[in-house]
């Protein structure tokens, strides 16, 4: 599978107007053409707050051509954007890069990040991506697989999954997303994980020769409420 990470940055006040578009036309439209979509957000805790994010399921970069060539040339398409749009655009420019998961991606081994959302209310979702120092992308990688992702789990984080880009974005980084019920438990979790003696080990002999990690990204986003992921 691949995976459409994408982020739009919104005109100055027509948020409203773009998140109504999505939630009482484009969702509904996109599953007439087989859209597989993932989640989509809002931004709680981010450098751009006047900004969606979402994410796309592909088989293929041949399926995604296809089906995006079908959507694009939608007459219903081109009216509802053509009415919605009267004021001037509502999206100053859309960012988009296709990833593919790693091989311990949960979304990919389906292994469910928390219970049915049904019985729950909406996790917090954030989205983290690491740029690596150059040339240790495969350290990275390696470190989360080996250790990371074991150690998330014993101290309660909730994984959803993790990529690597294929098209678009950076070549050298490492984007996964995480779920939590709160801002609070989020601190506490990774306070936890910051302590624990196994953690300053492996992260010491992983660093040996240096940093692996140059910079880390992260975006706390907010489901909305025709969010498949919730």
């Amino acid at each position: 599978m691949l995976y459409e990470l994408r982020r739009y940055d919104v005109a100055a006040g027509k948020l409203p107007a773009l998140v109504d578009r999505f939630g009482s036309f484009t969702v509904q439209k996109w599953k007439q053409y087989g859209f597989r979509l993932i989640g989509f957000w809002t931004p709680v805790v981010a450098d751009k707050s006047n900004q969606l994010v979402y994410i796309w399921g592909w088989e293929s970069y041949e399926e995604r051509t296809k089906k995006n060539a079908a959507w694009r040339a939608d007459p219903e398409r081109a009216k509802k954007w053509a009415e919605t749009e009267k004021d001037g655009p509502l999206v100053n420019r859309v960012y988009n890069q296709l990833m593919e998961p790693t091989s311990y991606s949960q979304i990919d081994r389906g292994e469910p990040y928390g219970p049915d959302a049904s019985g729950r209310s909406p996790y917090l979702f954030e989205l983290r991506e690491y740029q690596a120092m150059p040339g240790k992308i495969t350290n990275i990688t390696d470190r989360f697989g080996n250790f990371t992702c074991g150690a998330f789990k014993k101290h309660g984080f909730r994984q959803v999954g993790y990529w690597h880009n294929s098209i678009g974005g950076n070549s050298n980084e490492l984007i996964y997303l995480l779920a939590w019920e709160s801002l609070d438990e989020r601190m506490a979790k990774f306070d936890g994980f910051a302590k624990d003696p196994e953690r300053a080990r492996v992260f010491a002999e992983s660093e040996k020769n240096g940093p692996i990690v140059q910079q880390v990204a992260n975006t706390i986003l907010r489901p909305t409420a025709f969010s498949p992921m919730k």
